[in-house]
């Protein structure tokens, strides 16, 4: 089995390693991506509730579990990245804090009842539509006061945004663009 690994970079787990299946479909958040993206969340995450939407290795959900958030959803369609999480949820003791499903994000969109302070959205790069995807969370109505949604994309991802979306944060690192919006 051919197997890669992440680190958790901050907070209580700092340098855990997230040892996973490695497949061409499959493409975690980088470290330097994850830099970014916590220093500007750095001091928001404390207590709150998070969504790991298209959780692949769960990489970023864990790391927000080890900055302080208190609960994360994790929803991974794929059986045996999902069963990773699992592993990594139970060795780290998030057991409490985590709700975990193996379902296509779409429809578990229509289904869920639970509202997030943020979403982690690191989908595929070239499998969807982000519009109609930030669409269906919009009328999901899954946000706390507030929530935020992270998104990382290609860089040449042609995005369309509702006159309703804010972008708070924007970088280009590489061939990954990471946004922050509200």
């Amino acid at each position: 089995m051919n197997t890669s690994s992440i680190r958790i970079i901050g907070g209580r787990n700092k340098s855990y390693r997230i040892v996973f299946k490695a497949t061409p479909t499959l493409r975690p958040t980088t470290d330097r991506a994850k830099e970014t993206l916590f220093s500007w969340l750095q001091f928001e995450l404390k207590d709150k509730f998070c969504l790991d939407l298209f959780a692949g290795t769960g990489g970023l959900g864990l790391e927000a579990l080890s900055r302080g958030a208190q609960h994360v959803t994790f929803v991974e369609k794929d059986k045996s990245l999902y069963k990773n999480i699992l592993k990594n949820v139970h060795h780290l003791g998030y057991e409490n804090n985590v709700q975990a499903m193996c379902s296509d994000s779409f429809k578990w969109l229509k289904t869920n009842k639970r509202k997030f302070d943020y979403i982690f959205l690191d989908p595929p790069f070239d499998q969807f539509d982000y519009k109609n995807l930030l669409k269906e969370i919009r009328k999901s109505n899954i946000f706390n006061e507030g929530g935020k949604v992270f998104l990382e994309t290609s860089k040449h991802a042609e995005l369309e945004f509702s006159p309703a979306q804010d972008i708070l944060k924007d970088k280009i690192i590489g061939d990954v663009r990471l946004m922050i919006l509200q």
